[in-house]
Order: structure tokens, then sequence, then C-alpha cells
């Protein structure tokens, strides 16, 4: 089992990597273009992006809290702030953006005493927030019709993002639930589907909870219109001239691509999505690299604290 795992992520590696050779190679990089562009970031709009990471792990993290104690666990708002910089190291080199969920889901089952109550409480934090991301790109197209006609992989996003919606709606329709309360084998089959409908339970149990889950909601909100910040603020540091209204479309258009299981933290499918999305400003490929650069580079030093704080726990 180990050695498929290691095979898996190998191999995904291997992909993230082609994608991203494909693109530098069909875009004809100039890697002294990007140095040169690199070097004349204004640096102060890039500290100010910066140091919106703090601002959206206090929010997450108190996202997070929310959803734990409607469920009746109440974990230290500091343990789930440094359990977010430790899955953000893990996103590192974990497949799409929410590898490092994984760690997250483990570290709230310590004080819920559920892996699976744990993964209903951290999906469900995440769905609040792609679903606000996807609301800010589906609205932000309808405003700019002229953009999104001209850029196809908006649309092809908004169309996979509705799909993977409808998909995890249908799991919690009512005849879904009464086809696992039939599932009446034994063995492995038996527990993986009372597995399935523990989780379904936990997660329909916020229809309970409607205070928590707006207030939830809203914190999505408000995190998500912290990133769209922080990334244009990332824009300013590189001199863009583009209007924060369209950071509303392509943020989060290039943030559920990246939610595709197929590379390593995005690796590849970012870049190229950034490349092909420039064009439409008349931007140089060098400056969409840049652009992916910088936002690697914060991630990397967020993810080295989470690394920290990971080993200190040893």
């Amino acid at each position: 089992m180990a050695k498929r795992k290691n095979l898996i992520l190998a191999g995904k590696l291997i992909f993230s990597l082609a994608v991203l050779v494909f693109f530098l190679v069909v875009s004809k990089i100039s890697f002294r273009e990007i140095g040169l562009k690199l070097k004349d970031v204004i640096w102060g709009w890039l500290a100010l992006s910066f140091s919106l990471h703090a601002l959206g792990l206090l929010i997450s993290a108190y996202r997070w809290q929310i959803l734990a104690r409607a469920q009746g666990d109440r974990v230290p708002l500091m343990f789930l702030a440094k359990s977010y910089l430790v899955g953000t190291f893990f996103n590192i080199f974990l497949p799409t953006r929410f590898g490092g969920d994984i760690v997250r889901i483990w570290d709230g089952s310590r004080y819920s005493k559920s892996l699976v109550k744990s993964s209903a409480i951290v999906v469900v934090e995440r769905m609040t927030g792609i679903i606000v991301l996807f609301v800010f790109a589906l609205v932000g197209s309808l405003l700019r019709l002229d953009m999104a006609r001209t850029i196809p992989v908006i649309w092809g996003a908004l169309l996979l993002g509705l799909a993977g919606l409808a998909v995890l709606a249908l799991f919690f329709f009512p005849f879904f639930g009464r086809g696992l309360e039939r599932v009446h084998a034994e063995g492995f089959l038996g527990r993986i589907a009372q597995k399935f409908i523990a989780f379904r339970t936990t997660v329909l149990g916020y229809k309970d909870k409607r205070s928590e889950f707006a207030r939830a909601t809203f914190w999505a909100f408000l995190l998500q219109l912290n990133v769209i910040l922080y990334y244009f603020l990332i824009g300013k540091a590189l001199r863009l001239d583009i209007a924060i209204l369209d950071y509303f479309i392509f943020i989060p258009i290039v943030l559920l691509i990246q939610i595709i299981p197929v590379t390593i933290n995005g690796l590849g499918l970012r870049e190229g999505a950034y490349i092909e999305i420039f064009k439409f400003y008349g931007i140089s490929p060098e400056t969409a690299l840049s652009f992916s650069i910088i936002e690697i580079a914060f991630g990397l030093a967020v993810g080295l604290v989470g690394g920290i704080i990971y080993v200190s726990r040893k």
C-alpha cells in the first residue's frame, strides 16, 4: 500500500513538472526577464500582501472553531491556528491545495474523538469557502462577459466547479441516505457504509445549527475577500494594471483549478492558468510566472513555520 502511494505521488510530481515545462516551452519563457520582473517589485505592496496571511490564518481558525463548537467540540483557537500552519506545510508536497487537510482532520479528532466527525467538520469548513469563491467567480464573470468570452478557461472552470458541487449535493439528498441505510454488508464494506452514514449525519446536523453555520459562512466570505485582496496586492507589487473586480473572477478560477487532484499543490496548472488569463491583459508570460513565483514563495515561507511547529510536536 505504501509503495503504491509513493508511486502515485511520484507520478503526480512528474505530471506536474511536465505540465509546467510544457507551458514554459510553449510560451518561450525568458528566465532573465522573470529575474528583472522580480527585481523591480514594489516591496511595500509585497510586505502588505504577505501580512494578510496572519489575518487569513486567524479568520480560518475562528471559522473552524465555530463549526467544531456546533458539534460540541471545544477546541482552543491557537491549537487550530497551529494546525492550519502544519496543514500548509503538508500542502507543499501533497496533491491539490487541500492535501494538508488530512493533518487538520487528524488534529481535530483529538477533541472530537472521531475521525469521521472531524472529517465532516473540515469538509463543511472547506465547502463554505469554495462556495463563496464560486459565487465570486460567477458574479464577476457575469459583470465582465467580455473577459469571460475571451478566456474559455473561465467557463470551463465554472462548469467544473458547478459539476463538483452538484455531485456533492447528491450525496446529501434523501435517496442517497436511504441507499446507504440499505447496505447490510458484513466486514469492510459494511464498516465503510456506516462511516459514510455517520459522516453524512454529522454534516446534515448543521441544518439544526443554522446560527453557527451562518456565522461560519460570513467568516468564509470575509476570508475570501482577504484572499482576493492578497492577490491584488501581489499584482500591485508587480505593477499590474488590473482592476480589482477582475481579481474576483480569475483568482477563484485559478484556485478552483488547483483543486483538481492531478498535480502536487497545483504546480503546472496554476502557472498555465495565470499565463492564459494574463494574455487577456497583454501581460507577458514572464510576468504571469513572476506572479506565481511570489505566491509559491509566500506559501513556502508560511509552510516553513508549519514545518517547524510539526517537528516541535515530536
